[in-house]
């Protein structure tokens, strides 16, 4: 018989609006543990992390356990993760993905998962550097600051 190895739950440490300046909000669905490694409608819980050019912080870890008596599982699970800009997960199907994105989540499939400290170091390189203007509006540059191409000057 196959044991199920257990992952032990990261311990979320405690976040107030503006701690982390041009900071982002990230789902990620997990099997535990801090891995990226769950399908979007049978995670049972989402990591939540805040993460910005130089942190990154686990500030809550939201249970789907009520998802499956909820009238449209897919939309509650949205609702979970509703204050957040990027959902990370393994694998979605397609009207879920609608509902997160009406949700105002970016979800972002990782196919092959990972442990999401490492998943979120990529996110930061992005964030430190050019962002894409969508993120950058996120981050709460302003408008001038957003501008990704500029139109060449008239000869």
């Amino acid at each position: 018989m196959r044991e199920r190895v257990q992952h032990s739950l990261p311990e979320p440490r405690s976040y107030t609006e503006g701690d982390m300046p041009g900071s982002i909000r990230v789902a990620c669905a997990s099997l535990g543990g801090e891995q990226v490694d769950g399908h979007f409608g049978s995670c049972p819980l989402f990591l939540i992390y805040q993460v910005s050019a130089d942190k990154i912080r686990l500030i809550d870890l939201r249970v789907t356990e009520n998802a499956a008596q909820a009238d449209g599982g897919s939309a509650y699970r949205a609702g979970l993760i509703k204050d957040c800009h990027i959902l990370y997960m393994q694998s979605i199907g397609g009207p879920a993905a609608a509902k997160v994105v009406k949700a105002g989540v970016h979800p972002i499939k990782l196919l092959e998962g990972g442990e999401a400290p490492e998943v979120l170091a990529q996110l930061q390189k992005v964030l430190a550097g050019s962002p894409p203007p969508w993120l950058a509006k996120v981050m709460g540059a302003a408008p001038e600051e957003r501008i990704r191409y500029q139109q060449p000057e008239a000869l």
